[in-house]
């Protein structure tokens, strides 16, 4: 059974061209160059370490964007050893033997190759630094090259037809208060982008220069334009502006487009595409990022995910994707169409920790048959939240305006996605100290079944008023920090030093409590003297709230324990 992506519907679904050509892993073909309708495969190597490379952990910049470095810097993460690209001679040991590296994961220090002789791969075997390989697939690919055009601008904030899929979420108070992604960056991770370069849709995206670029991670000489037309779907839920008619959830965010996923077949390459595809967005400072793919099943049924697989810790994608979150970005996922199959569960990547998960919705509220069930493996709940994803509104991929009506998590992701830019956007400019992790849980707290979720619809259906006030009333709490307090850690010795520099702080009631990001409370002491020492060997490594309480007085911090 060929395992679709979630975003080819019933009203939508791209044919997929069946594969005449088997797999012969001894077999021996011609090497490169490739002709136009030679199969060629895939595989992906793990590397055993990164020793002796040239990248550095003191000069971020060589391997990551400034804009990738303020993000870790706004969010207290350190730049580590995943961050270092593979090593770049192990990379020319490969190529060496005549083998094409396809593309590259820091963060899993692997690499996916490309070769039309798979007897070679002994050799690849055979070399010291090669922990393991694994087939992955297999294309037949044409190289193709092209170049983007440019129309003129247009600008307007009605909603149109797209009103019902915004104003069930309430997202009309972000947009209303000025927040419509301003200065926000998401990737759309996808399988192409037909006609973005063309449709008068998409044509101030253009002309503010908020279309950031593209990669394609599958056949790098190809026109992403010219592909195929569910990315431009996807990016149109949340990017598109036609004056009157409809408008995006984030009509004034920039737009990165990543091609990760080859319409035609299924193999798991595409999910080591997909790493490589996040590790990119990452390393160019996106912020949010919009995925509307997923993996269980493949034409090669070897490669197959089990239900016991879905735990967001087995899957290459799912790892990346979870160490995507980590890296500071606010990553969705689709949860995926197979909610009235036999398999109804999600998938990979949608499986990972830190990814909201993104199920489907009626207008009116009800779960649509084909979204896919959680929890995960192990016990999660997922989907996190649910968004409008039955008849949903969004732009054809023709040249010329034409709003159409599609179905799927593929869209209910894009347009929650594109919401939740907007609120990044407020939370950075009404809570400079937020953490990610509160901002998900705020949005998981305003969600219609935030008491009772279900493994359909999770937390339910967000409400983007509830979500804003948090920020708000946070906002009004942080007015507070009034009181001069001198903050140190010492990491080796696990102590906490806090000065109180401000006689007005009542000592016999003042408290001391550390948050974990998700709330709870994760140490509570009495502060009886102005200059105190606090044991934190209890507390793990991360990134905690602390909390200085003093009647109405109040202070909060954030703080990073290593």
């Amino acid at each position: 059974m060929i395992k679709k992506k979630t975003g080819l519907y019933k009203q939508t679904q791209f044919m997929k061209k069946s594969l005449l050509k088997s797999v012969l892993i001894g077999f021996i073909l011609f090497l490169f160059p490739l002709s136009a309708d030679a199969t060629t495969y895939y595989f992906y190597v793990q590397l055993k370490d990164k020793h002796n490379s040239p990248y550095t952990l003191a000069n971020p910049s060589s391997y990551l964007s400034t804009r990738a470095i303020a993000r870790r810097a706004y969010y207290s993460i350190p730049v580590d050893s995943t961050d270092l690209p593979v090593n770049p001679a192990y990379i020319s040991q490969i190529a060496n033997l005549g083998i094409h590296v396809h593309c590259k994961t820091k963060w899993l220090n692997g690499v996916t190759l490309l070769m039309a002789d798979t007897t070679i791969m002994s050799q690849v075997r055979a070399l010291p630094f090669v922990k393991f390989v694994q087939y992955t697939g297999l294309t037949n690919d044409n190289l193709t090259a092209g170049s983007p055009q440019k129309i003129s601008n247009q600008t307007n904030f009605n909603y149109g037809v797209a009103a019902t899929q915004i104003n069930q979420m309430n997202g009309s108070v972000l947009h209303n208060n000025s927040f419509r992604g301003e200065n926000i960056y998401i990737s759309v991770i996808d399988d192409g982008f037909q006609n973005v370069n063309l449709n008068p849709a998409f044509d101030s995206l253009r002309m503010e220069n908020r279309l950031l670029g593209t990669k394609d991670f599958v056949n790098p000489a190809s026109d992403i334009y010219d592909q195929d037309s569910h990315g431009a779907k996807v990016l149109s839920c949340m990017a598109a502006n036609i004056p009157g008619k409809y408008l995006g959830t984030a009509p004034k965010a920039s737009y990165l487009l990543i091609r990760t996923e080859n319409a035609i077949g299924e193999y798991l390459c595409e999910a080591d595409f997909w790493t490589s595809g996040i590790e990119y967005a990452d390393s160019t400072g996106v912020d949010v990022s919009t995925s509307s793919l997923g993996y269980t099943t493949f034409n090669d049924s070897k490669m197959n995910f089990t239900y016991s697989d879905l735990n967001g810790k087995t899957a290459r994608a799912s790892i990346a994707a979870d160490m995507a979150v980590k890296k500071g970005i606010v990553l969705l996922n689709s949860a995926g169409n197979e909610g009235d199959k036999t398999f109804k569960y999600i998938s990979v990547p949608s499986d990972a920790e830190g990814v909201i998960t993104v199920g489907s919705v009626s207008s009116t509220g009800v779960v649509s048959g084909f979204s896919s069930f959680g929890p995960t493996s192990d016990g999660r709940v997922k989907p996190e939240l649910c968004a409008m994803g039955s008849s949903s509104t969004l732009v054809a991929y023709s040249d010329s305006i034409i709003v159409i009506q599609g179905s799927g998590t593929s869209y209910s992701c894009p347009i929650l996605a594109g919401l939740t830019a907007c609120y990044l956007q407020a939370a950075k400019a009404k809570m400079p100290s937020h953490t990610l992790s509160i901002l998900k849980n705020n949005l998981i707290e305003s969600g219609s079944l935030y008491s009772s979720p279900t493994n359909q619809m999770g937390y339910g259906i967000p409400d983007f008023s509830k979500a804003y006030n948090a920020i708000n009333k946070t906002n009004i709490e942080n007015t507070y920090n009034n009181i001069n307090v001198k903050i140190s850690i010492n990491s080796q010795e696990k102590i906490l030093k806090i000065g109180i520099l401000d006689n007005n702080v009542n000592l016999s009631d003042a408290n001391l409590i550390i948050y974990s990001v998700s709330g709870q409370v994760s140490l509570k002491e009495p502060l009886r003297s102005r200059y105190s020492d606090i044991d934190i060997a209890s507390l793990g490594k991360g990134i905690y709230v602390l909390s200085i309480q003093n009647n109405g007085t109040k202070f909060r911090e954030k703080i990073l324990i290593r």
